[in-house]
C-alpha cells in the first residue's frame, strides 16, 4: 500500500500557495512569475485535472505584489496594504492566466470577505459558481478581498474576518465539501519546534489528535505574509473538524505536488493531519465559518461542566466579557488563562451578559427586565461547539 494514499484518492482539492511559495523575498516581482518553481506547480495542478480531479486555488501574494511593484518598504499603512492589494491582484491573475494557459485550462479569479460564508445566502451562491467552473474545467483562484475588506488585513480586533489566507483555505474546503486541504508553505511541514532556531527540531509526519501539538511552538510569521505556523495549524483544525485531510509541504521544493499524482514507496515529504469527528450543519458554522464578535470568559467550574458533562452555558460559569456583540452573534468561549474551549451562538448581548454574570439562572428575568423568562442559558448546548469533543 502506497504511504499516501490519501492523497490519491482525493477527488476535489484546494491547494493554498504561500506569498513565499508565489514571489521570492529579492528580485523584480513581476519577472518572479516567469520563475521555473510557479511554473511546475501549474503545470502540476494541471495534471491533476488531466486526471480527473477538482482543484481550487487559494493563492497569497497580491499584496507582497503589489509592495513590490510599487517599491513600497517598511510598515504599511491600512491604506497602503489595500493600494498593494489592488495592484498586485492584477498581476497574480494575470501570471495564472498565462501559466495555466501553457497546459489549455482557464481560469476564474474569484475575492471574497467573510461575509460570503457567514450570510447563508452569499454562502450558497459562491458555492454553486464555484461549482459550476469545477463543472466546466476552470480553475478557481481565489483570494481575499484586501481592496476594500479591511478585516482581512488589519491585525488587531476579535476575528471577524479569515486573518489570512491558510484560515480561508480551509473553510474553502470545508464549505465545498472538498477530500484534500494542501498547504503549500516555504518549510516542509509542522515542527516540534521552529527549525530556524532550534536544529532538534523534528518534523510531525502525521497528526492524528491535536491534543498532542499543544507543546508546539508555532509563534512567529513569515516575511512577506500575514500567516505563520499557527494559522496553518488553525486552518488545519477547522479542516479536520470538517472532515477533510490536510496536507502541509513545502511549496519550495521540487514537484511538491507529487504525492497526489503517483504513490510513494518511501517515507513521504510533509505533515499529513488526518480528519477527526465531522461538524456539520449549523454546528460547523458556528464552530468555524463565521468566525466571533467577542469572548466570553468562563470559570473553572464551567469548563468542567461543558467539557466534562456536555452542559449549555450559564451565567454563574461566566467571570467577563470581551468584546461588543449582540444576541444571536457567535462569540469564543474561553477560560480564564485565554485558552479558547470553543464557539458558540450567545442568547444575550455583551451588555446584557455583563450584567447577569455570575448569577443564577432563576435571577436573569430579574436583573433584564427586558428579557423572556425562557432564556435560562447563555448558550444552549445544541448552539454550542467545544473543540475538545471533536479531538481538536
Amino acid at each position: 500500500m502506497s504511504l499516501n494514499k490519501p492523497l490519491l484518492s482525493a477527488k476535489r482539492i484546494v491547494i493554498k500557495l504561500g506569498t513565499q511559495v508565489v514571489i521570492d523575498l529579492a528580485g523584480n516581482a513581476v519577472d518572479q512569475f516567469a520563475s521555473e518553481r510557479l511554473g511546475r506547480l501549474t503545470r502540476q495542478c494541471a495534471e491533476l485535472v488531466q486526471a480527473g480531479k477538482e482543484v481550487l486555488l487559494v493563492s497569497s501574494g497580491a499584496v507582497g505584489l503589489g509592495r513590490q511593484a510599487l517599491k513600497l518598504g517598511g510598515a504599511l499603512s491600512l491604506n497602503e496594504k489595500q493600494a498593494c492589494a489592488a495592484v498586485g491582484q492584477g498581476l497574480l491573475m494575470n501570471a495564472y492566466r498565462e501559466l495555466f494557459a501553457q497546459s489549455g485550462l482557464l481560469t476564474a479569479q474569484v475575492l471574497l470577505t467573510a461575509a460570503d460564508f457567514s450570510d447563508r445566502k452569499h454562502y450558497l451562491n459562491l458555492r454553486q459558481a464555484l461549482e459550476t467552473l469545477l463543472k466546466l474545467h476552470v480553475v478557481p483562484i481565489i483570494n481575499e478581498n484586501d481592496t476594500t475588506s479591511t478585516m482581512e488585513i488589519q491585525e488587531e480586533h476579535y476575528i471577524k474576518g479569515f486573518g489570512d489566507n491558510d484560515v480561508l483555505s480551509a473553510l474553502v474546503a470545508a464549505k465545498l465539501d472538498a477530500d484534500l486541504l494542501v498547504i503549500l508553505t516555504n518549510v516542509d511541514g509542522i515542527y516540534t519546534d521552529n527549525p530556524i532556531t532550534n536544529p532538534d527540531a523534528k518534523r510531525v509526519s502525521k497528526i492524528e489528535n491535536f491534543q498532542d501539538l499543544q507543546q508546539i511552538d508555532a509563534s512567529g510569521q513569515s516575511q512577506l505574509g500575514r500567516g505563520g505556523m499557527s494559522s496553518k495549524l488553525e486552518a488545519a483544525r477547522i479542516a479536520a473538524i470538517s472532515g477533510v485531510h490536510t496536507y502541509i509541504t513545502s511549496g519550495v521544493n521540487v514537484d511538491p505536488l507529487t504525492p497526489l499524482l503517483q504513490p510513494l514507496k518511501e517515507e513521504m515529504p510533509g505533515t499529513l493531519v488526518l480528519p477527526q469527528a465531522s461538524l456539520r450543519g449549523k454546528k460547523r458554522w458556528i464552530g468555524m465559518a463565521s468566525g466571533y464578535h467577542g469572548v466570553v470568559v468562563i470559570n473553572d467550574g464551567a469548563r468542567k461542566a461543558l467539557v466534562e458533562k456536555h452542559a449549555s452555558l450559564l451565567p454563574i460559569g461566566i467571570v467577563s466579557v470581551q468584546g461588543q456583540f449582540s444576541a444571536h452573534q457567535v462569540v469564543s468561549v474561553q477560560d480564564e488563562q485565554g485558552a479558547e474551549l470553543g464557539r458558540g451562538l450567545t442568547h444575550f448581548s455583551a451588555e446584557e451578559i455583563d450584567k447577569i454574570k455570575g448569577l443564577r439562572s432563576e435571577r436573569i428575568a430579574e436583573q433584564l427586565q427586558s428579557a423572556a423568562q425562557d432564556r435560562q442559558e447563555i448558550i444552549h448546548r445544541d448552539n454550542l461547539v467545544i473543540f475538545e469533543e471533536y479531538g481538536v
